[in-house]
């Protein structure tokens, strides 16, 4: 019996010997090198959309659904931004306005309003059919009331405006970004406009250094806007 003892004793020590070298063995192994991804940047992309490369990747061409600005930018301005050469399309100022609406990028043939610090034509323009329209509104960029409210906001939505730009604060922004409907402003402010004086409809206007002119198109989206004297198409 004691013969046996000492057997079985000496099979559970080796037994746990070899876990404790295996579980070394593991600790000390070096991973195994992994190969890295492949990241490829806008330009690779660019250069390379539609197209398959030497690497094996199918690069995707620019998605015309959604017309985002930065596949707009690699189409219609290909030349280097340092070279002084006409543009075909203009580009908003960077950070220029802030994003409320619940769709956030849009586009659509430009309808403008000129006024300040009130804004019956704002209201008589969302209260037309928009037909995937664009509302540009120059407020002059005054930030003591706002222009655009939840109700003009759902007004438009429901009579097909595609977006509204503002020069000028827009209130209700929780609810207007419940709405289907892009809205750029360049802030928010709980004091309603005026309704003394309507201001100008359809004429053109100029902030953010470009000009929106009425008929022209404007793209939008979280990148910025750009503007267009005809349609684009990518």
């Amino acid at each position: 019996r004691e013969r046996e003892r000492k057997k079985k004793k000496k099979k559970k020590m080796l037994a746990r010997l070899a876990r404790q070298l295996h579980s070394r063995a593991l600790l000390n192994a070096a991973p195994a090198p992994s190969r890295p991804t492949a990241f490829v940047s806008r330009v690779s992309r660019g250069v390379s959309r539609g197209v398959s490369s030497g690497d094996g990747i199918e690069y995707p061409p620019p998605d015309a659904d959604r017309m985002g600005t930065a596949d707009i930018c690699d189409v219609h301005l290909p030349d280097p931004v340092d070279a002084t050469v006409p543009r075909a399309v203009q580009v908003c100022e960077p950070n220029f306005f802030k994003d409320f609406g619940g769709r956030r990028r849009f586009h659509g043939p430009i309808s403008t309003v000129k006024c300040f610090e009130n804004n019956p034509h704002v209201r008589a323009a969302l209260g037309e059919q928009g037909n995937g329209r664009v509302l540009v509104v120059d407020g002059g960029g005054s930030k003591r009331c706002a222009l655009l409210g939840d109700m003009l906001a759902e007004l438009g939505a429901k009579n097909g405006w595609s977006g509204i730009i503002i020069n000028g604060c827009c209130r209700d922004s929780e609810d207007i970004g419940r709405m289907d409907i892009g809205v750029k402003t360049i802030g928010t402010h709980p004091l309603k406009s005026s309704k003394r004086d309507k201001g100008l409809r359809d004429v053109e206007v100029s902030f953010a250094g470009v000009t929106f002119k009425p008929g022209a198109y404007v793209y939008a989206d979280m990148d910025g806007v750009l503007v267009s004297d005809t349609k684009l198409s990518i």
